[in-house]
């Protein structure tokens, strides 16, 4: 358990956002501004594959970086699923089967258009098998700058509580006040709360 105080770093992973790889649209920037004010660490890899996705997946459950609980998923999406390159899909399902029970006391957000545009059984199947503290993402198509000052948001407030079932009322306070100054974006999420 990460405690109130204490860093909550990020695991990135991330898609190809344009077919003209000369266009540099990444997240990797919002993610050096939460390093540089707030001594927040991260980890960020790009992801064009199945097989990348499922070795950075389990490279990450494992205990050298659990002090990386968040973990931030920039793809394009749709309906239960992460778009990666060619238009290669993963599930909900197939990405809570490759972390089942690893993920206790850590925060999956899907930052993926329509990913989370499910029902709360699908995403309650996601918790339990996964072991996750929280998924939170996306029910619609949401625009690519203001969703990622949303996230910006999202993750600093992330920080200032414990990543725990104790911790995570106070996390969904913040979460339900970022979600009113953005309700276009129809955030959702989830917690082990709500099993």
């Amino acid at each position: 358990m990460i405690k109130a105080g204490q860093k909550k770093n990020i695991f990135c992973l991330e898609g190809l956002w344009e077919e003209d790889l000369r266009k540099p649209t990444t997240v990797q920037p919002m993610l050096e501004l939460l390093f540089k004010c707030y001594g927040v660490k991260y980890i960020y890899r790009d992801c064009a594959t199945k097989e990348e996705f499922m070795f950075y997946i389990d490279e990450w459950t494992k205990k050298r970086y659990e002090k990386y609980p968040i973990l931030y998923l920039g793809f394009h999406g749709e309906e239960e699923k992460i778009q990666l390159a060619g238009w290669e899909e993963l599930t909900l399902e197939e990405i809570a089967n490759r972390l089942k029970e690893y993920c206790n006391n850590r925060i999956i957000i899907f930052a993926s258009c329509s990913t989370l545009d499910t029902d709360n059984k699908t995403l309650k199947r996601f918790l339990e098998t996964t072991g996750a503290l929280a998924i939170c993402g996306y029910r619609s198509d949401v625009d690519w700058l203001k969703s990622t000052a949303f996230e910006l948001l999202l993750m600093e407030a992330m920080q200032n509580n414990e990543f725990s079932g104790r911790g995570i009322g106070a996390i969904t306070d913040r979460f339900e006040y970022l979600k009113k100054q953005f309700k276009d974006l129809e955030f959702q999420y989830l917690t082990i709360k709500d099993l």
